[in-house]
């Protein structure tokens, strides 16, 4: 089940997609920062994949703070990591707290812009089992006031695992590599894969640079990352 719910987070609402298993009882959960269109049809596409595999999905609109700009570049502008952090502490804070999750198994990640996203969210809001970054550019810049997302990468206490194409320019194959480098040398559990004769976006079927054999394989090795870090005993589960 799909539904939209409506949080305030500074002041200004923001609309969340939550997406539901079919059927009763637990499951993990996954924070999904959403790409530069907002909710639009590759978010709620992968939210919906994400429920069929056993997962309860949240999807805030990190545009809220600008309801009445419909072009991307220029959401994209307005957007500030303060802001951002925000959005996904009361996301996450709601996903723990909804009936259908285990709130002791949850994970982040995103794609584009949300797989920056993930990095700023795996710094700053606790708890997370792992964090899954798929082609996140701009880590080496922040957006307004405050330190960079690789400056921050020394808050990330859960596995990452990255998903990259060789080609890409944002990011470049040489930011991917530090941003490897250094969640290695903070002792952070790494998985990363950066796929040949592949760019950026190459997730997104709805896009001419979607490559299907990197993103089956990508899917693969992401429903294996979570199901392994999200992995909750039988007892606790029980005690939830």
């Amino acid at each position: 089940m799909v539904e939209i719910v409506e949080l305030v987070v500074d002041g200004s609402p923001m609309d969340m997609l939550v997406a539901t298993p079919e059927g009763e009882g637990r499951h993990p959960g996954i924070l999904l920062s959403h790409y530069r269109h907002g909710l639009a049809s590759f978010t709620h596409r992968n939210a919906n994949f994400l429920a069929a595999e056993g997962f309860v999905v949240v999807a805030p609109d990190h545009f809220h703070h600008t309801p009445n700009v419909s072009d991307p570049d220029e959401r994209k502008k307005a957007m500030r990591d303060e802001r951002l952090i925000n959005d996904m502490r009361a996301a996450t804070d709601y996903l723990r707290a909804h009936p259908r999750v285990i709130p002791e198994a949850t994970a982040i990640m995103g794609h584009c812009m949300g797989g920056r996203h993930t990095l700023l969210g795996a710094a700053t809001v606790p708890g997370f089992r792992c964090g899954i970054d798929c082609y996140g550019g701009g880590v080496m810049t922040a957006l307004g006031d405050g330190p960079t997302v690789f400056e921050r990468l020394s808050g990330i206490n859960c596995p990452i695992a990255g998903f990259f194409g060789i080609h890409d320019t944002n990011p470049p194959p040489e930011d991917v590599r530090k941003v490897e480098a250094e969640l290695k040398r903070l002792g952070i559990e790494t998985d990363f894969h950066v796929y040949e004769d592949t760019g950026h976006a190459f997730m997104d079927p709805d896009q001419k640079r979607y490559v299907e054999a990197s993103a089956q394989d990508a899917w693969t090795r992401i429903l294996a990352f979570l199901r392994k870090h999200t992995a909750v005993p039988a007892a606790a589960f029980q005690s939830v």
